[in-house]
């Protein structure tokens, strides 16, 4: 049975090998490949056409990294474990909503709901 394309990027042995076990017996994961550095990490997950990737971001390393690799791999999830061991998943979304069948209201709460984008001293 085909398993979980997945990728481990800069993760720590330990909490790799805990990533696996806790997905062991619930979720195949097909590990294709760990790279140990970042270099030209996005044209080599590119190639790999990862579903997950599980990337290990050192400590006070912002997500940015991880951001901008979800941008150019749309399809694929995200797992980043920070340097204080908290877990973050990221994923793009796409969702479909019919408008003709809204009323006026609901197209507009439909535009309301447009995305701004919020920007505080921890971004």
């Amino acid at each position: 049975m085909a398993g979980i394309r997945t990728v481990m990027v800069t993760m720590p042995a330990m909490m790799g090998d805990l990533i696996k076990r806790l997905a062991a017996g619930r979720v195949h994961l097909d590990i294709v490949a760990e790279l140990h550095d970042r270099r030209a990490v996005g044209r080599r997950l590119a190639a790999l056409l990862p579903t997950l990737v599980v990337i290990g971001l050192k400590h006070g390393e912002r997500d940015d990294a991880v951001r901008a690799l979800v941008q150019r791999l749309p399809m694929s999830k995200f797992i980043a474990v920070d340097g204080d061991g908290r877990v973050i998943g990221y994923e793009l979304c796409l969702r479909r909503t019919r408008l003709s069948e809204l009323s006026p209201d609901e197209l507009i709460g439909f535009i309301r709901a447009a995305p701004v984008e919020i920007v505080t001293e921890s971004d």
